[in-house]
C-alpha cells in the first residue's frame, strides 16, 4: 500500500496506535505484536525493492528499444507520422530552416514570422491536449527549440537530458540538468 518504508512504518504506527489488525492472503498480523510488526515491516521493506527492480527493468527494457531505434516517442511539432509510420516534416519548418540560413540569427527570423504574421508548431506536455500539436505566435525560445532539436536535421535522440527528482518541500518535484554531450547520450541514430 505505502511507495517507501518510511510511509509503510507510519502505517504500521497508526494501527497499532488503534488496535487496527493488517491481513494479506496468508494470515492476520497484528502490528502491536513485536514478531508480526517485524514481519509487516520486512514484506515493507521487500515490497520497496521488488518496486525499485521492476522501475529499473521497465527503465532497461525502454533504453534497448531506443538502441534499436523502436521507441516511439513524442515528436515535436512539425513532424507527424504518416499513415506508413514515417516522419513527414511540415513545409512551414523548411521556411524556419530557410530564412535561418539568409537571415544569420534565431532573432531575425523570429521578427519575421512575426511580422508576416506567421505561426510556428508548438507541442504543449500540459494543458487539455497534451502532445496535440497547436500552432503559437513565434517566441525565441519557440525559434531556439526548433533550430537546435535534433529530430528535425533527422536524427533520433533518445537520453538527451537526465531527469533527477529533487525534492522542495513535502512534493517531489522533478527539474532538467543540463545536457549532455553526445558521448554520454544513451541513443543517437539516423531516420
Amino acid at each position: 500500500m505505502a511507495r517507501n518504508n518510511r510511509d509503510w512504518h507510519q502505517l504500521l504506527e497508526l494501527c497499532s496506535l488503534f488496535g487496527v489488525v493488517i491481513a494479506d492472503g496468508e494470515r492476520l498480523y497484528d502490528p502491536c505484536a513485536y514478531h508480526d510488526r517485524l514481519l509487516l515491516g520486512l514484506s515493507g521493506i521487500m515490497s520497496e525493492a521488488e518496486l525499485h527492480q521492476i522501475r529499473i527493468r521497465l527503465h532497461q527494457g525502454e533504453r534497448q528499444k531506443a538502441a534499436r531505434g523502436e521507441l516511439r516517442i513524442p515528436l515535436p511539432g512539425g513532424l507527424a507520422y504518416n499513415r506508413s509510420g514515417q516522419i513527414v516534416f511540415n513545409p512551414r519548418l523548411r521556411l524556419i530552416f530557410d530564412k535561418f540560413r539568409e537571415l544569420q540569427t534565431a532573432r531575425r527570423v523570429m521578427r519575421y514570422l512575426r511580422t508576416h504574421d506567421l505561426r510556428v508548431p508548438v507541442r504543449p506536455l500540459r494543458g487539455p491536449a497534451p502532445h496535440e500539436l497547436v500552432w503559437r505566435d513565434a517566441t525565441i525560445a519557440h525559434v531556439h527549440y526548433i533550430l537546435h532539436n535534433p529530430a528535425y536535421a533527422g536524427a533520433y535522440v533518445y537520453g538527451r537530458r537526465r531527469i533527477n527528482a529533487v525534492r522542495q518541500g513535502p512534493v517531489c518535484r522533478f527539474r532538467r540538468e543540463a545536457g549532455r554531450h553526445s558521448d554520454q547520450r544513451p541513443a543517437t541514430i539516423p531516420i
